[in-house]
């Protein structure tokens, strides 16, 4: 039983985690620390709010960031087997075989608006 883990940059594979451990129930975060302590890929988190949950900040060094207007959020989405995941690393669990996958992406209207990631960046774009 186990489940693989793709980072991605802008769509393009970065990098592949094959065979992590499935344990049931099993959440995303949960699947991160197993990741993490095969020797892979550090990652630092952010909390949101009981509403939210939480998000991944930093992957590998590459942090989510905010610029002065929406146009400029960049941050770390969570695919779940090719869907955009919706809630927060602590709430998403995953089944054994899932591909979870992170890309590091700009905000667009057209994919987010309305999503739990447009609220999410509104409250960067505010601090």
């Amino acid at each position: 039983m186990a489940v693989s883990m793709e980072i991605r940059l802008f769509g393009k594979i970065m990098a592949q985690v094959e065979g992590i451990a499935h344990t049931t129930p099993m959440n995303v975060q949960q699947l991160m620390e197993a990741a993490y302590d095969l020797g892979s890929y550090p990652f630092s988190l952010r909390y949101h709010g009981s509403a939210l949950g939480y998000e991944v900040a930093t992957l590998d060094g590459i942090a989510a960031q905010s610029g002065s207007d929406a146009d400029s959020y960049l941050f770390w989405a969570l695919y779940i087997n090719g869907e955009l995941s919706s809630t927060g690393i602590d709430r998403t669990v995953i089944d054994d075989g899932d591909v979870i996958a992170w890309n590091y992406q700009g905000y667009s209207d057209q994919e987010f608006d309305g999503t739990r990631h447009e609220e999410i960046r509104d409250r960067m774009l505010a601090r």
